[in-house]
């Protein structure tokens, strides 16, 4: 028999696609929505649908969903972004999944939708643990972005992906990689990591070839053109930051 599994999220400003986000997942045991001073109506259609929204100001990507995932009642548990939409193929898959005592965490797929278009099947995607034992699971603390589940115990991959529309808007898209890639490069820079004028001009080139050609992002069209552009931006802010870093 599947194990019932609490649904966890942090908004801020969602509106956009929040209630086709709560609707993907009323069906689960749970639904946990964290939100940290949304002023676009997220709260408003999250408790039109029947789900409470505890407030929370910012304690960073990384505190803020383990102060989210604190607030799960059971052991199995699923994060998901207030832009993602859980299919109800991927649904039964996590819930069959939950039934496997010899596992810890299932890693998803992330189906981009970008310019109004999915990646190509063929095309690489980012791969995250979302579906985990929270027992065997805990939020990094030296992490303020690209908050990746440190697991404990054996982690498998589904079948069916997590679909995205938060990358539809191109320019939402890159400010967001910038973002990132500044937070990124502070942790970096507090672990005591300099930056590389050497590596400045050559990560944003190699980046963009490793995810556009081998990565098959080709293959996604212009979809893939903005992703792997996107990445080779982040790829090279987060280089000059940390050369700034150096410098001050």
């Amino acid at each position: 028999m599947a194990a019932p599994i609490s649904v966890f999220l942090i908004t801020l400003n969602e509106a956009a696609h929040v209630e086709r986000v709560i609707r993907s997942v009323l069906d689960f045991d749970e639904v946990i929505v964290l939100d940290s001073g949304s002023t676009d109506g997220t709260v408003e259609i999250v408790t039109g649908l029947g789900v409470p929204v505890i407030h929370q100001p910012w304690l960073g990507y990384s505190a803020q969903k383990a102060a989210a995932l604190a607030r799960c009642r059971n052991e199995w548990c699923l994060n998901v972004d207030g832009d993602e939409i859980v299919s109800r193929d991927l649904a039964e898959e996590l819930l069959a999944a939950t039934e496997r005592a010899d596992i810890s965490a299932v890693k998803l797929s992330v189906n981009d939708v970008i310019l109004g278009k999915s990646l190509h099947e063929w095309s690489r995607k980012r791969r995250i643990v979302r579906l985990f034992r929270r027992s065997r699971a805990k939020y990094p603390t030296d992490r303020t972005v690209h908050e990746n589940l440190l697991i404990e115990g054996k982690v498998i991959a589904a079948r069916h992906a997590l679909d995205h529309f938060g990358y539809d808007e191109p320019i939402t898209y890159f400010a967001k990689q910038i973002k990132y890639a500044e937070l990124r490069a502070s942790d970096k820079f507090a672990k005591g990591k300099r930056g590389s004028f050497l590596k400045l001009g050559l990560v944003g080139p190699y980046t963009f070839f490793k995810t556009f050609v081998l990565g098959r992002l080709f293959l996604s069209g212009r979809a893939g053109l903005v992703v792997a552009t996107a990445e080779a931006v982040y790829a090279f802010c987060k280089e000059a930051h940390l050369l700034k870093l150096g410098q001050s």
